[in-house]
C-alpha cells in the first residue's frame, strides 16, 4: 500500500468537508442552497461521470461482471430487506427507525467519495466500480421509501391504507425517476452495443462529472453543519456497523459465488464507506432518528482514514 498516495487522496476530502462544514456553521448557504448543490452533484454530475465512464469499459470486460453485480445487489437490496426485518424485532427501533437504519447498513457513500478516494489509490478502473455501486444503491432505495411511505401512511390514519397502489407507485417513481439508476444502465447499453462516443460528446460529459467529487464533499460538509453532533454507544455500534457489516456481507458473497473480477477490491473498499448522505435527508423528512444519522454519517466519514488502509490490506 503507498501511504502517500493514501494521504494524497483523503487530505483533499478532510479539506473540502471542512470547508463546506464551517461554511454551513458561517450560514454562508442556506438549505435550499444545499438542497440544490446536492441535487447539482447527484442528479447531473456523478450520472454524467457513472455514464460516460461505464462507456469506456471494454465489452468483454463488461460482460464477465454478472457474478459481481449479483453480488453487488444482495450486499445492498437483499441486506437492506434482512436488516429491516431484524430490526423490527427490536422494539426501540419499530417502524421508521428500523427502516432507516437497515438503509444505514445497506448503503454507502460511494457516490460522493468514490471518485475522489478510489482513483489516486486504485486507478482507472474505480470508475467503472462507482458506477457499478451507484446501480446497486439506486435498486436499494425504492423498497426503502415504498417502506417509509407506508410507515407513514400509517402513523398519520390517512384516507388511504399503506397498501393503496398510491404508496407503492411514490416509491417506485421515487427509484425509477433517478439518473444514479438509468446513468450505469444506459452506459452498460452503450458499451455491450460496441458504440464508441465521439470525443467531443465524451467530452461534455467528463467537463460536468469533474465537479462531482468537490461538490458533493463540499454538500456534505453543510449537511453535517445543519445537525447537533452526538455521542453515545448506540451512535458508535451504528458507526462500526456501518463500515464492517456490508464489507463483510460482500466478502461473502465474493467467496461463495467465485467472483474474480478487477473491480471486487474497489467494492468492498466502498462497502466500508460513510453512510449515505442521503440517509440524514430521510431521517429529516420522515422526522426519525436525524440526530443519530448525522452524527454517523460524521464519525463514519472521519473513520475514512482508517476503514480505507484497513480495506485495501485485507483485500490485497
Amino acid at each position: 500500500m503507498n501511504i502517500g498516495r493514501l494521504v494524497g487522496a483523503l487530505v483533499p476530502v478532510y479539506f473540502v468537508l471542512a470547508l463546506g462544514y464551517f461554511a454551513g456553521k458561517r450560514n454562508a448557504f442556506d438549505i435550499d442552497q444545499a438542497a440544490g448543490l446536492s441535487k447539482l452533484a447527484l442528479s447531473f454530475a456523478l450520472p454524467a461521470f457513472v455514464f460516460v465512464s461505464m462507456t469506456d469499459m471494454p465489452k468483454e470486460l463488461l460482460l464477465q461482471q454478472g457474478r459481481l453485480v449479483l453480488a453487488l445487489i444482495l450486499s445492498h437490496a437483499g441486506l437492506f430487506l434482512i436488516a429491516w426485518f431484524a430490526l423490527e424485532f427490536v422494539k426501540s427501533l419499530h417502524g421508521t427507525p428500523a427502516i432507516i437504519y437497515a438503509l444505514m447498513l445497506s448503503t454507502n457513500g460511494t457516490p460522493v467519495f468514490g471518485p475522489a478516494v478510489l482513483r489516486p489509490i486504485l486507478g482507472a478502473t474505480s470508475a467503472e466500480t462507482v458506477g457499478l455501486m451507484a446501480l446497486a444503491i439506486n435498486l436499494t432505495v425504492p423498497p426503502a421509501v415504498i417502506l417509509l411511505e407506508m410507515d407513514a401512511a400509517k402513523n398519520q390514519q390517512a384516507a388511504t391504507g399503506p397498501s393503496q397502489p398510491s404508496t407503492i407507485r411514490t416509491g417506485f417513481n421515487a427509484g425509477l425517476k433517478s439518473p444514479l439508476l438509468w446513468a450505469p444502465i444506459l452506459g452498460i447499453a452503450v458499451a455491450l452495443a460496441g458504440v464508441h462516443l465521439p470525443a467531443v460528446v465524451a467530452g461534455c460529459f467528463h467537463l460536468i462529472g469533474s465537479a462531482t467529487s468537490g461538490v458533493a464533499v463540499f454538500t456534505l460538509g453543510l449537511v453535517m453543519a445543519a445537525h447537533p453532533v452526538r455521542l453515545s454507544l448506540g451512535i458508535f455500534e451504528g458507526t462500526l456497523a456501518r463500515i464492517t457489516v456490508q464489507s463483510a456481507v460482500l466478502f461473502g458473497l465474493l467467496r461463495f459465488l467465485h467472483v474474480i473480477s478487477p473491480f471486487a477490491r474497489e467494492s468492498l473498499v466502498c462497502c466500508s464507506f460513510p453512510l449515505a448522505p442521503a440517509v440524514p435527508l430521510f431521517a429529516a423528512r420522515y422526522k426519525s432518528s436525524e440526530a443519530e444519522s448525522a452524527s454517523m454519517l460524521l464519525f463514519s466519514t472521519l473513520a475514512l482514514a482508517v476503514t480505507v488502509p484497513a480495506m485495501l490490506w485485507l483485500s490485497r
